[in-house]
């Protein structure tokens, strides 16, 4: 009997997308303004030998956003963002996944992204999708209007099924939800959705499917 779901959540990268945004993203951006931040990049290769010491996945992930667009005007970054996502909807995205997603807001379900990539182009994104509800890493702005780092916790794993939990009208044993995602850092998400889908699953995700009675879905 097929699933009919009250409540979707997709993932973005690689479930939506053909490809992880965050990289493309900062080295767009490098690309762009290549002699503004040449000076403030010098310190990344230290960085990332520490990153493979430790493994800390979060850290890294603030010190590579820090060193490509730290202390960047929000107006000149959001150009660029603008840029990036019309990019991105014309070449990039999986139109099995997008079928899917429309096939949903056809039929008046509620949809939300929930995604480990920041806010700065993820809000951009769910708007060119027509979803309203999103949750996403979110970016750090100083008292001037420039981008810092990272404003809380990374949006992945324990963390993001937390966010979906206090979500308006969320249930809260996950009945009547829906979960898209590649990834085995969303494995908390699809193990407590009622209907739990691994979308082109990670390696690691694909030894979890059998246990957890995913369904896995090859767009």
């Amino acid at each position: 009997m097929a699933f009919h779901p009250r409540i979707v959540i997709f993932d973005l990268d690689v479930t939506l997308t053909e490809y992880d945004t965050f990289l493309p993203f900062l080295f767009g951006y490098l690309r762009q303004y290549r002699k503004r931040r040449s000076l403030k990049l010098y310190r990344l290769p230290l960085n990332l030998l520490k990153f493979w010491h430790w493994g800390n996945r979060t850290w890294m992930k603030t010190e590579m956003l820090k060193a490509f667009m730290g202390g960047e005007p929000r107006e000149r970054i959001a150009g660029w963002v603008d840029q990036f996502v019309e990019e991105l909807m014309q070449d990039s995205m999986r139109e099995q996944g997008l079928a899917e997603l429309r096939a949903y807001q056809a039929q008046g379900i509620r949809v939300i992204l929930a995604s480990a990539s920041f806010d700065i182009y993820v809000d951009a994104i769910a708007r060119r999708l027509g979803i309203e509800e999103v949750l996403a890493t979110r970016a750090k702005w100083d008292r001037r209007d420039r981008l810092a780092g990272m404003d809380g916790a990374n949006c992945r794993d324990d963390e993001k099924l937390r966010r979906v939990k206090t979500v308006a009208d969320m249930p809260a044993d996950g009945q009547g939800v829906a979960a898209y995602s590649d990834s085995h850092a969303d494995l908390p998400l699809l193990g407590w959705a009622e209907h739990g889908v691994a979308v082109c699953p990670s390696k690691r995700l694909f030894h979890q499917v059998a246990g957890l009675g995913l369904e896995v879905a090859r767009w």
